[in-house]
């Protein structure tokens, strides 16, 4: 078992890469309702028994908000992926014409190079349930924030609309919709994106936490608030 350690926030911490429970930290499931939820991990590593689950990948801070960290050089990626990722995964899949919604209030502190991390997605998914391209990404990019969304039916082509220019340091509520094959995105209350999803062939599903798009330095995403309805 391998360990690794870096620096995060203002603090250093260890953890283990098989992802037990790490006692430092109370678990994220005992104040957010991750019912629904998985997790991803190095390894890679799926945690489907969230309740009491806490370690340095994931884990709640002092004021009960919702952490997760990596270390970007680290190995062990999702087989489809080319970085790693502390991210939580929503298991029940869906179509662009029902009404679905994820909501979050984040922060982020990313030392990456390049400076580029996802805190939020919609992913797609086929019918047979293998891999297909992220509708939406919200993410910061080199220090904005961003929404990266694909424009055409087999994901290919995308447009990258900035959300909010240099996000720093504090926090930042984002609200996706999709609705009769429409996304509304609002950041802070004001509404931001309207695009038509007619043309998206696959199933969806949200993610939400810490997916670098980097292989060098660290990055930290915190929530205070995260609901899907």
């Amino acid at each position: 078992m391998r360990m690794k350690t870096w620096l995060c926030g203002a603090a250093v911490w260890g953890l283990l890469a098989s992802g037990p429970a790490w006692a430092a930290d109370p678990a994220p499931a005992g104040s957010f309702d991750l019912r629904n939820w998985k997790l991803q991990i190095p390894g890679p590593i799926d945690i489907k028994k969230l309740q009491g689950y806490s370690s340095g990948y994931f884990h709640l801070n002092a004021a009960k908000e919702m952490c997760f960290c990596l270390d970007a050089a680290e190995k062990g990626t999702t087989p489809s992926a080319h970085y790693v990722r502390s991210e939580l995964r929503h298991l029940p899949n869906w179509k662009i014409e029902t009404e679905h919604s994820l909501s979050g209030e984040f922060r982020v502190a990313s030392k990456l190079t390049p400076d580029k991390v996802t805190t939020m997605q919609i992913h797609g998914i086929t019918e047979q349930g293998a891999d297909a391209p992220p509708l939406l990404r919200i993410a910061v990019n080199k220090g904005d924030l961003v929404a990266v969304i694909k424009i055409d039916a087999e994901g290919d082509k995308v447009e990258m609309v900035v959300l909010k220019k240099q996000l720093g340091a504090g926090f930042v509520k984002v609200d996706i919709v999709v609705k009769q094959k429409q996304l509304s995105i609002a950041v802070d209350h004001a509404p931001k994106v309207t695009r038509s999803l007619a043309f998206w062939k696959f199933n969806n599903y949200f993610k939400a936490g810490c997916y670098p798009q980097a292989t060098q330095g660290t990055a930290e995403v915190v929530f205070r608030s995260l609901r899907v309805e």
